[in-house]
């Protein structure tokens, strides 16, 4: 993986290049807190917020703005593993998120439901048709830059002004990295990876704690990641703290409908105000952007010398 950069794309690489002193600060001096939320940054693009505050914190937190969120898997999964095995993997990453303990056995105020597989295999946000966010492996090939250097990619679609998520969608390189599932020969960990990445889709940002599951490095072998880390559960807490009971009837349904194709027709649309663009493309007020973040190796063999778990 790379450090996070400007153009904030969401992939987890296995080499690092040139990790910043302060990544190396932080892996032998974890903080007691220190997560950081992905933001909407108004007239800069996509930044974060953290605890404790950075100078370079800005703009609204990213968030999902209903208790309930579906995703779906889609329905060829991967050569390397099967549509049930991959769809398990990741209600139980999500678990891990919706299940942290916030104190006084109260959990984070969001739930996340699999809506069953889609057809569709790409990313993609339709501003005037329904949508899935879709859970897919690339086996053939990686579509996007940095195929030899990049785990997977997490594209999260938001209003730039509330910073309410309209679509998020992973992306997993199965082209070019040998994914295992169990413990024994791990090479890089799925679990691991998918506790990671659901934590981007939920709103969260890379954490500047070197023990946390939301920090921007990965060790191949590990498996480190797939449990939570007390700056990970402060993060999910402080982006949907507990409150009333999750109605029964909480509607997990996409924006503008769940669509298991790609492109669907258009329907009418309930505003003018959504249009996708590209990071470092013009916007403007109303309009919606991408956002996506990085996972790094580098020193991780240092992190995980000094990490320990409760």
């Amino acid at each position: 993986m790379r450090r996070v950069n400007a153009s904030n794309r969401a992939r987890l690489a296995p080499i690092a290049l040139g990790l910043s002193l302060f990544a190396a600060a932080a892996l032998l001096a974890p903080s007691a807190s220190a997560y950081c939320r992905t933001t909407s940054c108004k007239g800069v693009g996509t930044g974060a917020r953290c605890v404790p505050v950075r100078p370079t914190d800005c703009g609204v937190e990213l968030f999902w703005s209903k208790p309930c969120v579906g995703f779906s898997m889609q329905k060829d999964a991967s050569a390397q593993i099967d549509l049930e095995d991959a769809t398990q993997i990741f209600l139980e990453a999500f678990q891990k998120w919706t299940d942290a303990d916030c104190g006084d056995g109260k959990h984070p105020r969001i739930k996340v439901v699999n809506l069953g597989p889609v057809a569709c295999n790409v990313h993609e946000y339709n501003k005037k048709a329904g949508n899935a966010n879709v859970i897919l492996f690339h086996d053939k090939v990686w579509p996007h830059a940095g195929a030899g250097s990049t785990l997977a990619l997490t594209t999260v679609t938001y209003n730039v002004e509330t910073g309410e998520i309209y679509d998020a969608d992973m992306e997993l390189n199965g082209a070019n990295v040998e994914f295992t599932t169990g413990i024994d020969n791990v090479l890089y960990d799925l679990p691991s990876i998918a506790a990671h990445e659901t934590g981007h889709f939920l709103g969260m940002s890379h954490s500047a704690d070197g023990t946390a599951t939301m920090f921007a490095d990965y060790m191949p072998g590990s498996m480190e990641l797939r449990s939570l880390e007390n700056d990970d559960i402060d993060g999910i807490c402080a982006a949907y703290p507990p409150g009333d009971p999750i109605p029964a009837e909480c509607d997990p349904t996409p924006r503008r409908g769940f669509e298991t194709e790609c492109s669907p027709p258009p329907i009418v649309a309930e505003d003018g105000s959504c249009c996708a663009t590209a990071p470092g493309s013009p916007r403007s007020a109303g309009t919606s952007a991408l956002a996506a973040l990085a996972l790094a190796l580098g020193l991780a063999a240092k992190r995980r010398a000094v990490r320990a778990r409760p």
